[in-house]
């Protein structure tokens, strides 16, 4: 980052020019709105990320496969459907969707992964909004 991003992202205006400090506070409502949503999605990702680990030890316990392809595929049409709803661009919603299932596909494949093999240790963790930082073993999970 360069010296005068971290001063206006710290929110230090000093030796920014007069032209510089007006641009960046005809900006500000739009950064905070933005930092808001930023907030939340990460929110709404963690909370998703924690579903899927809690699936996971579901799947676990009553042996089912890890990869749902015909799940996966529904939720697929139905997030470009309401990405195209919503005026996202397509190539941006399906890019992001894919990286997304591949990540909680990982996490939740190698969560399943160290339940088989009687991992010592292995906890599923829960930070629904209003609960982060506690904990539950596997199989606990809230």
């Amino acid at each position: 980052m360069s010296a005068v991003g971290r001063r206006t992202a710290e929110g230090d205006e000093r030796g920014l020019t007069a032209a510089e400090r007006e641009v960046a506070r005809g900006l500000a409502p739009f950064r905070a709105r933005l930092d808001e949503i930023d907030a939340q999605l990460v929110d709404l990702l963690g909370e998703r990320f924690q579903i899927c680990r809690e699936v996971a030890v579901h799947k676990s316990e009553n042996q089912i496969d890890m990869m749902q392809p015909g799940r996966v595929e529904i939720v697929r049409a139905r997030y470009l459907q309401h990405g195209a709803e919503v005026d996202l661009p397509g190539e941006f919603t399906a890019g992001f969707f894919d990286l997304m299932i591949a990540a909680t596909c990982q996490a939740e494949d190698e969560l399943m992964d160290r339940l088989a093999a009687g991992e010592e240790g292995v906890h599923v963790l829960c930070n629904p909004v209003g609960d982060k930082g506690h904990e539950h073993p596997a199989g606990e999970a809230a």
